[in-house]
């Protein structure tokens, strides 16, 4: 893939190439206080070794969580896996980190995964050390990417699982062909292609309707428009023609003249009667009040209010009206506004009578509006006679009389008549003319032409989907070419690792093969079983399927493409036989010449084979002591171990006496089988044994004097002749070996040390063997 596609398709562009030079963990998983793995930098094999629980998958485990935030381990489980993260003995603290060495950066970049107190797994901060501007997060450094398409971790889970999702390692393997941008390319195409379809489906679907309404009217116009739309090709042009062409299509401005003109309502005869009816009231009250002191008390009321306002302008002064002196004082006020009061209270009636009036008046006032504009285009469509009547009655209503309110009411009475009967009329007219102008086929044909006008865009988009469908087939058989071209290099490269992982497996790998697209896309794997095919998942043993998924695991772990030159395996050897873990350690080497191959196993086989099979390795042993504390140290063949142990707690001062006694003798025993299980292994297998074989005969031992006979004279059955051997070594033979053959049960009062190092020229005369 071109590097601009790359960086369009993933982001930032691959980083330079990146070694691991140590992993530091704390309070994390099996691990308590801060632990440090140490892995030489450059190509080569590290084997992480410790019992199940020692705290070494930690490692491998923080390895993965630290750069991609998850482990596999807990990805498809229930909470409880999830929760269960911490370490117990150290919880208040937990951290992930690793330093790595990437070519053209100094110095070394530590990346470090922390986590506060309390925090769920998937609350994290990540650093990255030297801070940097330009490097903040994985994907600054180029990472993100390539974590997801060459991802350096396989996990004993994972390595499990890797056939129970077809099409996620059929999408895994497909990612590192460079395959992406047909995928983008076919998906565009795709998705525009659906979009066209979308729309021409919907316009197909307008037209079901359309014809159904066409089916229903009578008209010969509907029936010729009906005809053209049932050709299996549609004649627009026809229905075009019907419609009469776009100028006459809709006539929306007539139809809205009608709707107004049916519309026009005036004001109802009940309404005008009532309003007559309550002028001549109010009228009749005026006229009857005014021969009441009511009517004049209003009068007075006013004038005395003037009277006191000119008092309270001008001062004590003598009446303006009449003349008398000085009686305009503070005391005619006090007792004209008393007066006031009571007058006011006497015109009460008089002013609900002038209120009552105003709403008579503006009831006229609304019912006498101008007729409405709507009858001014009634002779757009050709009712101007029947809209003058109705305007000139309507006019003549609303025009006041000469006179007083009661001229009013007799003129709104006499004149409300003649407008309702103008106004029947023309409501008559109207609908006669909505008749006249088809009411049914108008509308139709209105949404007939609104389809027409999507139908001609449908036949454009119609092309396009043709178009479009026929380039997505292209793309699919061009990626399918490429996909096979690609992908044959990564299958041979499983197939050679096959090869050597099969040993004496019956089993073989025939095809690796990526096919399918969309939800049927999977990886087929076919073998032969003693010339017979068959597929993979059917035929061959957890232990087979296990050495497939490593060998289709290495090939995409390292790929050129791909920057991380290490890669980490967590417990390949479960459900490998003997002779498989030999094809294993040959797999590993052949790797390690241009990876850094870290592997992490409990299995003492993998450093025996590799041993054994003088393959260049680095060993870390990891032990995990009590609250959790983690210890590393450069890993001995097991017969020096078990020498080692029991050498340290021979001198410890910290170990009770009567507890060494008996611990040193079952370590000096373990040291003494160790290396007969070495020399039988050596020789059988150097003979041409099986390795089902050879582990079967181990597997039959119970007793150090078994061990020793099978090591000795191959017979387990010798054990009668094994002290006459060891005598020919010398009493300190027969003395080591007596006291860890009974010490380790009873204990030993002797020399702990002496023990020890006669044990050690035991395990090395053995190995002489």
């Amino acid at each position: 893939m071109a590097a601009d596609a790359h960086q369009a398709m993933y982001g930032p562009p691959m980083a330079q190439h990146v070694y691991l030079h140590s992993v530091r963990v704390e309070g994390f998983r099996g691990v308590g206080p801060t632990a440090q793995l140490d892995v030489p930098l450059g190509p080569g094999l590290t084997l992480v070794v410790g019992r199940n629980g020692s705290g070494k998958s930690s490692f491998a485990e923080g390895l993965e969580i630290l750069l991609t935030g998850s482990n596999f381990r807990w990805a498809h489980r229930s909470k409880v896996w999830r929760d269960g993260w911490r370490n117990l003995h150290h919880p208040e603290r937990a951290s992930v980190s690793a330093t790595f060495a990437v070519e053209g950066r100094a110095p070394e970049i530590e990346i470090v995964r922390t986590w506060a107190d309390g925090a769920a797994i998937d609350d994290s901060r990540l650093t990255i050390r030297p801070k940097d501007a330009a490097v903040a997060t994985l994907d600054d450094l180029g990472w993100t990417s390539a974590l997801e398409m060459y991802r350096p971790f396989l996990s004993y889970n994972e390595l499990g699982a890797m056939f129970d999702g077809p099409s996620e390692l059929h999408d895994r393997l497909m990612a590192i062909l460079g395959l992406d941008e047909f995928d983008v390319l076919a998906r565009e195409a795709r998705d525009r292609r659906l979009e066209l379809q979308k729309q021409v489906d919907a316009i197909k679907a307008r037209l079901a309707p359309l014809l159904t309404r066409l089916d229903g009217v009578d008209d010969p116009r509907a029936a010729l428009a009906a005809a053209a739309l049932r050709k299996r090709i549609w004649d627009l042009g026809a229905v075009e023609a019907v419609l009469g062409g776009a100028g006459e299509t809709a006539d929306v401005a007539g139809l809205a003249v009608l709707r107004a003109l049916g519309g026009v309502t005036p004001p109802s005869v009940e309404d005008v009667i009532d309003v007559a009816e309550s002028i001549r009231d109010v009228v009749a009250r005026t006229v009857a009040m005014s021969k009441t002191p009511v009517g004049r008390a209003s009068d007075v009321a006013k004038l005395l209010r003037d009277a006191i306002a000119f008092h309270g302008r001008h001062g004590d002064e003598d009446c303006p009206v009449c003349g008398t002196l000085a009686v305009l004082d503070d005391a005619w006020q006090a007792d004209a506004e008393a007066k006031v009061r009571d007058l006011e209270s006497a015109a009460a009636e008089a002013m609900t009578l002038n209120a009552d009036t105003t709403r008579v008046l503006d009831r006229t006032t609304r019912l006498m509006s101008p007729p409405p504009t709507a009858l001014e285009r009634a002779t757009d469509v050709g009712l101007g006679g029947e809209a003058a009547h109705l305007d000139a009655a309507w006019r003549t209503f609303v025009t006041r009389p000469e006179g007083d309110l009661l001229a009013l009411a007799d003129h709104l009475e006499a004149t409300i008549e003649p407008v309702h009967a103008a106004s029947t009329a023309l409501d008559t007219a109207v609908d006669a003319e909505q008749r006249r102008r088809e009411v049914v086929w108008r509308p139709l044909a209105n949404d007939l032409a609104a389809w027409l006008t999507d139908a001609r865009t449908s036949a454009t988009a119609d092309a396009e989907v043709k178009r479009l469908a026929t380039e997505e087939k292209a793309l699919k058989a061009e990626q399918v070419r490429q996909k096979h071209d690609r992908f044959q290099p990564v299958a041979a490269s499983a197939k050679e690792h096959w090869a050597l992982l099969r040993q004496q497996s019956n089993v073989e790998l025939e095809r690796i093969v990526l096919e399918g697209t969309g939800t049927s896309r999977r990886v087929d794997i076919g073998v032969a079983v003693d010339g017979v095919e068959g597929a993979a998942l059917g035929v061959m043993s957890q232990g087979e399927l296990h050495a497939i998924a490593l060998s289709l695991f290495l090939p995409r772990a390292t790929m050129d493409e791909s920057p991380f030159r290490f890669i980490a395996i967590d417990d390949p050897v479960q459900s490998m036989d003997p002779a498989r873990v030999d094809g294993l350690a040959r797999v590993l080497e052949s790797v390690a010449k241009d990876r850094q191959v870290i592997v992490f196993t409990h299995d003492d086989r993998l450093p025996e084979a590799v041993r054994r099979m003088a393959i260049d390795a680095t060993v870390v042993e990891v032990t995990r002591r009590e609250e959790s504390v983690v210890e590393l140290r450069k890993g001995l063949d097991p017969v020096h171990r078990h020498l080692d142990d029991a050498m340290a707690i021979a001198k410890s001062r910290e170990v009770p006496e009567a507890m060494a006694q008996q611990v040193v003798p079952g370590y000096c025993r373990s040291a003494i089988e160790a290396a007969c299980v070495e020399v039988v292994r050596r020789k059988r297998l150097k003979g041409g044994a099986s390795h089902q074989s050879v582990e079967a005969a181990i597997a039959g031992v119970t007793t150090l004097t078994t061990y020793l006979a099978l090591a000795m004279f191959d017979d387990a059955g010798r054990g009668g002749d094994v002290a006459g051997r060891l005598g020919q070594w010398g009493d300190w033979a027969m003395d080591a070996y007596g006291v860890s053959n009974r010490g380790a049960h009873a204990g030993y009062r002797g020399s702990l040390s002496d023990l020890v190092s006669d044990t050690t020229r035991v395990c090395n005369k053995i190995g002489q063997l």
